[in-house]
């Protein structure tokens, strides 16, 4: 099983600026009080935009992420699902940003996150 299969995360839409991603909610995702992991949300936003970058360069082509930047500004018990909804801020040859709110059920903001990807090509 991979980290994606692991966190249940779902690429839901990708535009050419945007994505909009899932995250299904359980006890694996808990800290020992029940509460969403920091960690956990951290990764559901470093997969989700490399995904989403991934899918819009050439097929020869991956992302790689090189900085994760995340502000936690709601404490959410590990029920439900989680949403992480971005804005591609830059995209070059090399590298993508992208702006992400992880938002809950409500649509209340729980996590600010910045995702910088490297864009590498595959060696074979």
């Amino acid at each position: 099983m991979n980290l994606i299969d692991a966190l249940d995360i779902r690429l839901l839409e990708l535009t050419t600026t945007g994505f909009k991603a899932e995250m299904l909610l359980s006890d694996f995702h808990a800290q020992p009080q029940g509460y969403l992991n920091g960690g956990a949300t951290l990764a559901f936003a470093e997969i989700s935009a490399g995904m989403a970058s991934t899918k819009l360069v050439s097929p020869d082509a991956f992302a790689v992420g090189t900085t994760v930047e995340g502000h936690h500004l709601t404490a959410i018990k590990a029920k439900g699902k989680i949403f992480a909804v971005a804005d591609l801020l830059h995209q070059s040859k090399h590298r993508h940003l992208w702006d992400i709110r992880i938002l809950d059920q409500k649509e209340q903001i729980v996590c600010k996150v910045l995702v910088e990807n490297a864009i590498l090509k595959v060696q074979n």
